[in-house]
């Protein structure tokens, strides 16, 4: 029923379109256009993405990227989304069995109806709409999915066997380093879930013995885990930036308020944006006190619960939340200091530590109120929470239905955001409302954003659009000054020279890109007109200098007097140029002279339909019919 209500949900996110970071690993990728390069995959980084900054080591997105595409037959984004969204429902069905395996470790009970309502709060949570609409966030779902796989099989298996979760712990690891946090999740597990608890009095064990203990069970997994650490980031490609330029400190300050801000945005879903405009902290404000203070109750409370039996899924679910944050909200500098995409792994602990808390507070309920009033009171908090979110989640679906759709939302919600107000800018400029463009990207422009080659090149392409070339060509020279190692601007900018006739340049242009990005598709196929283009140009100069010749010739002959040889030399450059009105003239002097006035006529009527204003044409084709009038 869980999964029938929550299709239903998404029914309308399975036609939504391919957005922002799917443009470079997705739809300009000419190596996920053929499936005889998945073994590529796994040994060059450089097939991930068109754009070299992001190409990091993510083969198994890239294998599944390329599977997609492969089943759809073209580049359309709807078996991506089935086929997600099907990963999606797989996560949720061994998320719950992780539930019901956890909330029966704190009394001995299944809990499965505890278990269903809080995998359904998952399911349904507005936040989550966010990974699953978008495609190339599907190494967050992947990822977290070999994540919840190798967790399961470690905490229900035996012995010798838990090593099994290594299958999926490495296959995550593949698709995004945050699986990585499986390794100290596993151990959190061995120290609160595992009998006897680490904080719960018991004499025969000392936090040192738990510790020990715990290390050892899942010691492979942390040897695992850093092998395949220093093997993935060994494996980027050389121009991959896996961090921004921020300095740790300044970073770890941002995050305390990013993470109160993710923890409002749990329990209260509102005002997402796919691009926050929340900038980078320098010092200690009020919202960095109060996040400070959120973290430190959460702490507190996750501490707390540890102390006790029936309270310790409360304190794993906290513990999971801040381990499974800790690769992006850390003292790690990411290039955007928050995503909601990021929140979707650690999410899943808050919700392990609210769905026992609420078990816990009902149960207080029917101990002081009648059970029937209870349950009411229940049911129907469920149903005002889940169903909130539900209707959020669809919401969120058609905000995500396409490029214009999802930039206009972040331009209106993060109007700060330069990237969010450019990007909606360029879906007006396509449209042609190039004036309504210009605006956005001009406020774009007075935004930190303003110096980003991909604004400059695009404020090119918009002045282009309202005629203004010599503001255009001045832009894209400029884009690329700051951005010579950034494909789209090198894209952009041998297109309009190619509009301008320029294809001497506009192939330079493209040829440089193809070295920077030698997997751009899109780059390929304009490679390919450029030069056939240039061919066909280059064959029609030499024509044209061959039928000259043909006509200079010709001319020579008749000045000699040899007006049957400059005939036959005409027709050679009629040949080659069949537009060619001075052939035709010179061809009307020859058969004048020959006294063959007929020929003569037809020759120049021919000069004249190919070029009306031929005076020399005229005076001979008057001449022509003068002398067959006598």
């Amino acid at each position: 029923m869980l999964m029938v209500a929550l299709t239903a949900v998404y029914w309308n996110h399975f036609d939504n379109g391919f957005h922002f970071d799917d443009s470079h690993t997705i739809i300009s990728n000419s190596y996920i256009r053929d499936l005889s390069n998945i073994s590529l995959f796994f040994q060059d980084a450089r097939t991930t993405s068109t754009l070299p900054p992001n190409q990091a080591y993510r083969p198994m997105v890239t294998c599944l990227n390329a599977i997609d595409l492969w089943l759809a037959g073209a580049m359309e984004p709807r078996v991506f989304h089935q086929h997600i969204f099907l990963e999606f429902l797989l996560l949720l069905m061994l998320f719950y069995f992780l539930l019901v395996k956890l909330f029966s470790m704190a009394d001995g009970r299944k809990h499965r109806l505890v278990a269903l309502l809080s995998t359904a709060f998952f399911a349904f949570h507005a936040a989550t709409a966010e990974t699953i609409n978008y495609i190339i966030a599907r190494s967050d779902g992947f990822s977290t999915l070999m994540v919840l796989a190798g967790m399961l099989i470690y905490v229900s298996a035996s012995r010798w066997k838990k090593t099994l979760g290594l299958i999926p712990f490495v296959l995550g690891c593949l698709a995004k380093p945050t699986a990585l946090m499986l390794a100290p999740l596993l151990f959190v597990y061995e120290l609160l879930m595992e009998q006897p608890p680490v904080l719960v009095r018991n004499e025969k064990t000392t936090l040192v013995s738990k510790e020990t203990d715990a290390f050892k069970k899942t010691g492979v997994y942390f040897l695992i885990g850093i092998c395949m650490y220093f093997f993935t980031q060994s494996m980027a490609s050389e121009t991959a930036l896996s961090m921004s330029h921020a300095s740790a400190t300044d970073y770890l300050i941002t995050q305390m308020a990013v993470i109160a801000f993710y923890l409002r945005i749990f329990l209260i879903p509102t005002g997402l944006s796919a691009d926050s405009d929340m900038k980078l902290l320098h010092s200690v404000d009020a919202t960095v006190i109060v996040g400070v203070l959120i973290i430190l109750s959460l702490i507190l409370v996750g501490y707390l619960a540890a102390r006790k039996k029936e309270t310790l899924p409360i304190s794993f679910g906290i513990l999971w939340f801040f381990i499974a944050l800790a690769p992006t909200s850390s003292i790690v500098p990411q290039d955007d200091v928050m995503n909601h995409h990021r929140t979707f792994f650690p999410y899943l602990g808050l919700t392990i530590a609210l769905g026992w808390s609420v078990r816990l507070v009902f149960a207080k309920l029917t101990d002081n109120l009648p059970s029937a009033l209870a349950r009411s009171v229940l049911a129907t908090t469920v149903f005002i929470v889940i169903g909130a979110n539900a209707f959020g989640t669809y919401e969120r679906n058609e905000v995500w239905d396409n490029e214009e759709s999802l930039w206009k939302d972040v331009a209106e919600k993060s109007p700060n955001n330069g990237r969010g107000l450019m990007a909606y800018g360029m879906q007006l400029l396509q449209k042609g409302d190039n004036e309504g463009a210009l605006k956005y990207l001009e406020k774009a422009s007075k935004t930190s954003f303003g110096t980003h080659p991909y604004l400059v090149a695009n404020l090119a392409r918009c002045y282009a659009a309202l005629g203004q070339n010599d503001l255009a060509k001045q832009y894209f020279e400029l884009s690329l000054t700051g951005g010579d190692n950034f494909p789209e601007c090198h894209y952009h900018y041998a297109i309009w020279l190619a509009a301008q006739g320029d294809l001497q340049m506009a192939h330079q242009q493209i040829s440089k890109l193809l070295q920077i990005s030698p997997s751009h598709g899109d780059a390929k196929r304009i490679r390919d007109a450029l030069e056939a283009e240039m061919t066909k140009r280059a064959e029609q100069k030499s024509i044209q200098e061959a039928a000259e010749k043909y006509v200079a010739l010709s001319l020579q002959y008749y000045h000699a007097g040899r007006f049957s040889e400059c005939v036959v030399l005409c027709q050679k450059a009629i040949e080659l140029r069949p537009d060619y009105a001075d052939a035709y003239n010179n061809m009307c002097s020859a058969y004048n002279e020959l006294k063959q006035y007929e020929l003569a006529v037809k020759a120049c009527e021919k000069a004249l339909s190919i070029k009306p204003d031929f005076e020399l044409a005229k005076n001979n084709l008057n001449w022509s019919k003068h002398q067959l009038k006598q």
